[in-house]
């Protein structure tokens, strides 16, 4: 597995940074805490095999490119978190 996403996670920034340094410290990650309160939306991935480009993100999405370093093979993934409440999502 090269790439691997977490969906509503309800973590901190900083309870993400520790779970990287401790257990994932090979791996990269993107969380959309920029937008929420804390990281509803983890994506990890291995930076040796995998390039990745975030395109966008929001509350319930993140958008990115991503390359294989291996095959060449490209493509575009979504990881989305949709709220509990109909007026949210």
């Amino acid at each position: 597995m090269d790439m691997c996403g977490l969906l509503e996670t309800k973590l901190t920034s900083s309870r993400v940074a520790c779970m990287h340094r401790l257990r994932l410290r090979y791996w990269q990650y993107l969380i959309n805490t920029d937008v929420a309160s804390t990281a509803r939306i983890v994506v990890f991935w291995t930076p040796a095999t995998v390039k990745v480009n975030m395109i966008a993100s929001s509350e319930q999405a993140l958008y990115f490119f991503v390359s294989s370093l291996i095959s060449q093979f490209s493509f575009m993934i979504t990881f989305v978190y949709g709220f509990n409440t109909i007026s949210a999502r």
